[in-house]
């Protein structure tokens, strides 16, 4: 009786390490699956098929193959096929190879592919350090990044822009911090001065959207019924509004 009461003990033990390892990866993938969605919706491979277990096939177009997925959480990804107008829907997907004519979105990327046309944010940004010297594209990329739901691409590639001299990305930062742009998911609060040196400082340089920004900051910060005042409160008017931008 001993040895089946111990029996019963370590399946008792086991069944509940297994409920815990299971509950473990369910929570695992569900990142996994969080952190794609949040790079990218889908990832595009342009003339490819998918090898998966697919789940339907419809006589449905590239953007309405698209639309039925996205809508779907337990869609893994789909293909399509031009000729036959054939779309298919795919529960898993275990690998792909190129077909011309043919399109695949996958919302995680295909192991052991080619690199999708999309790929994401990090590996991008990571090109872009070394490449991007003007942080134009580096500006775009936090841009479309932030669209995304990814801040931490899109900060880090915004203020590599600004960094490398980008005035498109200096004024864009300036305006997370101006009280009338504020971008509270952006920067940690309000700061009128710190707006201001930008604006002013490129203004400087002959820029004329941070001069004209300059200019409207200072007519907000002079004006006592303004929505804004009291950020004003330690501005300092003397050093950005006082005297010509062109001395």
């Amino acid at each position: 009786m001993r040895y089946v009461s111990e029996q019963m003990v370590e399946g008792l033990k086991m069944r509940r390490f297994l409920k815990m390892l299971g509950a473990a990866l369910i929570i695992s993938a569900s990142t996994v699956v969080a952190v794609e969605a949040q790079e990218a919706e889908f990832f595009k491979y342009p003339d490819t098929v998918i090898n998966g277990i697919d789940s339907a096939q419809l006589p449905k177009s590239l953007d309405e193959c698209r639309k039925i997925c996205t809508s779907r959480s337990g869609c893994a990804g789909f293909d399509y096929t031009e000729k036959g107008n054939k779309c298919r829907m795919f529960l898993s997907i275990g690998s792909a190879k190129e077909s011309t004519g043919s399109a695949a979105e996958t919302r995680a990327l295909i192991s052991g592919y080619k690199e999708p046309s999309n790929p994401p944010f990090a590996t991008r940004f990571e090109k872009l350090k070394q490449t991007d010297d003007k942080g134009d594209q580096l500006l775009a990329l936090g841009r479309e990044a932030y669209e995304h739901g990814n801040r931490t691409i899109g900060s880090q590639a915004i203020n590599l822009a600004a960094e490398r001299k980008n005035q498109d990305a200096i004024i864009e930062i300036a305006k997370w911090y101006d009280p009338r742009t504020y971008a509270a998911d952006r920067v940690s609060g309000v700061d009128a001065n710190k707006a201001a040196r930008s604006y002013f400082e490129l203004a400087m340089q002959g820029n004329p959207q941070a001069n004209s920004l300059l200019a409207s900051l200072c007519r907000e910060a002079n004006d006592s019924s303004s929505t804004y005042s009291s950020s004003f409160g330690s501005f300092l008017g003397s050093t950005y509004c006082e005297g010509s931008i062109s001395p």
